[in-house]
C-alpha cells in the first residue's frame, strides 16, 4: 500500500435555502496538499496553552487568497479514497460525487493507485454568468480561515545572538476553490 502524503480537508455544509426550495443541505469535501512548512509537530501543539479562552484572536501573517482549481473528484468510499487519506472516507461520507482534488497535490505513485478518480470538465461557464438552473457550470466557494497555528515562533535571547522556541505563530489564509456542479442549482449562492 502507498503512502499518503499529507493533507488538509476542507469539509463543507451548506444549508439549504427554503425561500429557493431547498429543504436539504450539501456537504462537499475539498482535499488539498499540507506543505512541510505549515505542518506543526504533534510534541510543539501538545505544548500550546490558551491563557485566555475566551479572547479573539488576531493572526500574526496574512497568508493571502489562493484560488484552488480542482481538477478530480474522487468517490470517499472507494478504495481508493485511503491512499489520498486514511480520514476521508469517514470525513467525507456524505460528500459522494462532490469530493474534489487536483492532480497537482498528490505523489505520482498515489495518482498512478488510483484507479476510480474522475477528471472533471475544465471547459465550463462560471454558474453565476448562466440563468438555466439545470446546465452544469464551474462553481466557486470561498472558504476563509481567520485564525490558525501556522508554525513555530523563534524568540531572541537576550545575551548572544541565539533564538529559542517561544511559542507557536498564527496566520489567517482564504482559498477560493473552483470546481464543476452538474446543476446550476447546487450552486445559488454565486447569484448573490
Amino acid at each position: 500500500m502507498c503512502q499518503s502524503p499529507e493533507v488538509q480537508i476542507f469539509r463543507v455544509l451548506i444549508l439549504g435555502e427554503e425561500e429557493k426550495g431547498q429543504s436539504h443541505y450539501q456537504v462537499m469535501c475539498f482535499v488539498t496538499r499540507l506543505g512541510k512548512s505549515d505542518f506543526i509537530s504533534a510534541d510543539a501543539m501538545s505544548k500550546l496553552r490558551q491563557r485566555n479562552p475566551g479572547a479573539v484572536r488576531q493572526p500574526e501573517e496574512d497568508r493571502g487568497r489562493e484560488l484552488v482549481a480542482m481538477d478530480l473528484g474522487l468517490e470517499p468510499s472507494s478504495r481508493e479514497a485511503i491512499l489520498v487519506s486514511p480520514h476521508l472516507p469517514g470525513l467525507c461520507q456524505e460528500a459522494a460525487g462532490s469530493t474534489f482534488l487536483r492532480g497537482a497535490d498528490l505523489p505520482r505513485h498515489v495518482m498512478a493507485s488510483l484507479k476510480s478518480p474522475w477528471k472533471l470538465p475544465s471547459i465550463l461557464r462560471v454558474c453565476n454568468s448562466t440563468q438555466e438552473l439545470s446546465a452544469s457550470c464551474q462553481c466557486g466557494l470561498e472558504l476563509c480561515i481567520g485564525w490558525f497555528p501556522c508554525g513555530l515562533k523563534y524568540c531572541r535571547s537576550p545575551g548572544p545572538a541565539e533564538s529559542y522556541r517561544c511559542g507557536i505563530k498564527t496566520c489567517s489564509k482564504c482559498r477560493a476553490f473552483r470546481f464543476p456542479v452538474a446543476h446550476k442549482s447546487s450552486c445559488l449562492w454565486e447569484d448573490y
